[in-house]
């Protein structure tokens, strides 16, 4: 796409209106590059072809005794490969932020794919986490024997220790009960029912395996394996998120040890124990990020280096900010940044979770399991005891390490590589930081400004850099000096990961800002704006058409969908 010509744009328009324009420019620039076939609307359903629809309806078909079809992977694998990389050449948007997502999910579909189809074999060894409701409809009575009667007499049975007809007849018979004696026995009735009623809504926890069922079913298991996020609530999940002790050898059926889920794990993921608690923290993240998401969509369009990036320095800077040295200015940046993403992701994650939890456990049983729903952030402890290791293996969202993980994890699998050596160790951590590079530079070449895509993956192997620096160091001082106090320590990690983030994020968060992504208006009712913090004639509705899916009507039926 042929970039506008933004110098321009800010040459004649003042800060107050220099968001709108430039948004309006990159708007006009894509549906120009659309018109002229350069360039496509990011469609629905089409988007998914790849990423989600291909590997779902393959793993859909058995193939645990059909290894004839078990090769087909290959043909599936490269028809997603093109099928993303059509999309990473063509699909943008109008919407800065589905331009940005666009990348990232053509990428992350080859990613997810490999993983599924290359590197692991889910029919033959991923297992799901079920709850359901007991089948058997009975509870074991205080002798030890089985009761076979369901419901209150069971519950009624335990307490009093026989059939729970014998006293009421007594009363009824001779007429003469004693008041208080049966406002106890009331009480207690109204507590039987209420145990029995908690009895009868028990469930058990087993581990389901590919299914041998009909089509459905093994589609069901398939899409819900693909869209897991972490893998929570598999077999397959990542060791950083509060999770049963996983079986080496898992049948149907086999009981889930849910007493070995720790409700905080060691990277600081935490669990929920009842429905309460699990909702009303993600209602009320959902309206804080609201807010927050409102105040950075207010505050960052008042600095133009958030508008047009780093490429264009033709502007002049705020009052606010034309007095801050260098070093402070940049930092006042990477914070910004850094709110933003933070507060981006886990507002995402908190509705995805409550619309899991709420909707698809009626499609997926397996979403009914509360603990697979962690905190999306881990512990900032982490950096303290790790450092930078702790911020991107512990601390930072875990949603792509499996899949990051997955070419080591084969290799060591395999035999091709043993585990616990360093060349391992600085293998797994190369090509994991190395897929994130690629991952967020196709976010930055699907984007409609004209980006240098270059600049994350380098962001990305300087982190990989950094650890392995860090690691070194602390292996030489503890080979050869004594053991430092506790504080020391963690003091000397703190420092090291924010020195390092600092001087090395520049490259990240200039790529984050030169693709517009934060021109986006992630709220549609603005009350800081409605209460006078914005721009001069700003308005509180902040989605326009850009902002919004609409249908698009191409030349042929699979150039048709809703447009992102």
């Amino acid at each position: 796409m042929e970039s506008p010509n933004i110098d321009d744009i800010v040459a004649k328009m003042p800060i107050q209106g220099l968001s709108y324009g430039v948004r309006t420019a990159y708007g006009d620039t894509f549906r120009l590059a659309v018109a002229n076939g350069t360039a496509k609307p990011l469609l629905l359903p089409w988007c998914l072809l790849g990423p989600f629809i291909v590997p779902a309806l393959w793993l859909a078909v058995p193939h645990k005794c059909r290894m004839w079809f078990y090769h087909t992977r290959w043909l599936a694998m490269a028809f997603i490969v093109w099928s993303n990389a059509y999309h990473l050449r063509y699909a943008s948007s109008t919407n800065m932020a589905c331009a940005y997502a666009a990348g990232l999910a053509a990428t992350w579909g080859t990613v997810l794919s490999l993983n599924l189809l290359i590197w692991t074999r889910p029919q033959f060894d991923a297992a799901r986490v079920l709850r359901i409701k007991k089948g058997s409809g009975f509870i074991k009575a205080t002798s030890g024997e089985v009761d076979d009667t369901p419901g209150q007499d069971s519950a009624d049975a335990e307490v009093t220790g026989h059939d729970g007809k014998g006293e009421s007849e007594k009363t009824n018979g001779n007429g003469n009960g004693n008041g208080n004696e049966l406002r106890t026995r009331k009480k207690l009735s109204k507590s039987l029912k209420s145990q029995a009623k908690q009895q009868e809504e028990e469930f058990e926890y087993i581990w389901e395996p590919y299914p041998e069922g009909g089509f459905l079913e093994r589609l069901a298991w398939s899409t819900d394996l693909i869209l897991s996020f972490r893998c929570a609530g598999w077999n397959w999940s990542v060791a950083s998120l509060p999770r049963p002790k996983i079986p080496s050898q898992i049948s149907y059926g086999d009981k889930v040890d849910m007493d070995s889920i720790p409700t905080v794990s060691r990277s600081g993921y935490k669990r929920y124990l009842t429905q309460a608690e699990f909702v009303r923290d993600r209602l009320i993240k959902i309206v804080v990020l609201y807010f927050v998401l409102d105040f950075l969509s207010v505050y960052m369009v008042k600095d133009p280096y958030f508008i047009l990036g780093p490429d264009h320095k033709n502007y002049v800077l705020p009052p606010h900010l034309q007095g801050i040295p260098p070093w402070l200015l940049l930092a006042y940046r990477e914070i910004f940044c850094l709110a933003g993403v933070y507060a981006a992701i886990e507002a995402v994650f908190a509705v995805s979770d409550l619309a899991q939890y709420w909707m698809a456990n009626r499609f997926y049983p397996s979403r009914a399991v509360l603990y697979q729903f962690a905190s999306t952030f881990g512990s900032f402890g982490q950096v303290l005891d790790r450092g930078l290791a702790g911020w991107w293996g512990s601390m930072w969202h875990q949603t792509f390490r499996m899949q990051f993980a997955a070419p080591v994890t084969y290799l060591f699998r395999e035999g091709y590589l043993k585990r616990g050596t360093r060349l391992a160790s600085l293998l797994a951590i190369l090509i994991s930081f190395l897929q994130s590079g690629i991952l967020h530079a196709s976010g930055s070449l699907t984007s409609v400004p004209k980006t240098k895509p270059w600049r994350a993956p380098v962001f990305f192997f300087l982190q990989a850099t950094g650890i392995v620096l860090q690691q070194c160091v602390a292996w030489l001082f503890r080979a050869y000096l004594p053991r430092p106090p506790r504080v020391v320590s963690r003091t000397v990690n703190l420092f090291f990961a924010l020195t390092w983030l600092y001087f090395t994020a520049p490259l990240f968060i200039d790529d984050l800002s030169s693709t517009g992504l934060w021109l986006v208006e992630p709220v549609p009712v603005s009350l800081f704006r409605f209460l006078g913090f914005g721009h001069e004639g700003d308005r509180w509705w902040r989605w326009d058409w850009d902002h919004l899916p609409k249908l698009y009507i191409g030349e042929t039926w699979w150039q048709t969908g809703i447009a992102l």
